[in-house]
């Protein structure tokens, strides 16, 4: 009997550190598969939120211009824009955003029974949002002082891209100058107002939903004589809903940041004449750029997140 005992006890430990030695083999794939599809997508989404930030700040030039502008100087000077630190921002919070999902997904798959689907979707949610929503306002925020409100110009194919540390550099040089001993005015960025972080977070918040949660939902939801292939289900969901999100999202993001571009009270009647003048040409911007985002970006993620799991997927609960 203590013999039969012994075995058991022995066989549920050796289980056990299996299971375990297993989960950190995943753990890694997931962060190695966030990075990969961070530095994948990070280029294109920054030349497109720098050149929507510039021509809300700015009408003088077409959001296509503005974009066109931001694109050439990207692969103009690819070392230049890769070390500076707009991308660091986008790079970082796709990085920690998908890095999170992974890891999360993992172990409520781990440690979860399969009947507990909400609870894991819910898991998932709330930590995605807990680390995607700080680091978007924080990005958004170095995105908008840098190049929103009076600080923004539109770039030169010999000067880009311009950070905010650049902007800080300038400053401190025209302060330490014999000829001006003040930083020029026109450099001073306004306090950052709490409306603004507000939209911000909401405006997040739904992209999350949209990009992680719902897909599948949707995917499970669709008839299969829409499509028969399950994963091919998954990838036209994964591609098309984060994108129809974004109906929901560019007016709010837009409010965000007119609210800092033009802080004084000016009406709601002049805002709203200003957000919709931009509506169209920024809400199909934003459904391109979350195409790489999280419709290409997911399904890199995905995919190379699985070819990294390997055979680890085999005894889960799936």
């Amino acid at each position: 009997m203590s013999l039969s005992m012994d075995r058991k006890i022995d066989s549920e430990h050796t289980a056990q550190s299996r299971q375990y030695g297993t989960l950190w083999k995943k753990i890694a794939g997931d962060i190695s598969a966030a990075a990969i599809s961070a530095t994948l997508i990070s280029p294109v989404i920054t030349a497109i939120d720098r050149s929507v930030v510039e021509n809300a700040a700015s009408t003088q030039k077409s959001l296509r211009s503005t974009l066109q502008t931001n694109i050439f100087c990207t692969f103009r000077h690819p070392r230049l824009f890769f070390s500076a630190k707009p991308f660091f921002l986008v790079w970082t919070l796709y990085a920690a955003t998908y890095t999170t999902a992974n890891t999360t997904d993992t172990l409520t798959r781990t440690f979860l029974e399969k009947k507990d689907r909400v609870l894991a979707e819910t898991i998932t949610f709330l930590t995605t949002c807990v680390v995607n929503v700080p680091l978007g306002v924080w990005k958004d925020v170095g995105f908008v002082k840098a190049y929103g409100g009076n600080t923004a110009a539109i770039p030169s194919p010999k000067n880009i891209p311009a950070s905010p540390g650049a902007t800080a550099t300038s400053e401190a040089g025209a302060a330490a100058s014999p000829i001006s001993k003040k930083p020029t005015p026109s450099l001073q960025t306004p306090k950052f107002p709490k409306v603004v972080v507000t939209t911000f977070l909401l405006r997040d918040a739904v992209t999350i939903y949209g990009s992680f949660i719902l897909p599948p939902i949707v995917s499970d939801a669709l008839p299969t004589t829409f499509l028969p292939d399950p994963a091919a289900r998954m990838a036209a969901t994964q591609l098309f809903v984060p994108v129809l999100s974004q109906l929901i999202v560019t007016p709010v993001h837009l409010l965000g940041l007119d609210l800092y571009s033009h802080p004084k009270n000016e009406g709601s009647a002049a805002r709203a004449r200003r957000i919709r003048k931009l509506l169209g040409p920024a809400t199909l911007l934003r459904c391109v750029r979350i195409v790489p985002a999280f419709g290409v970006g997911g399904i890199a993620n995905r995919e190379t997140r699985e070819w990294l799991h390997g055979g680890t997927e085999d005894g889960d609960r799936d």
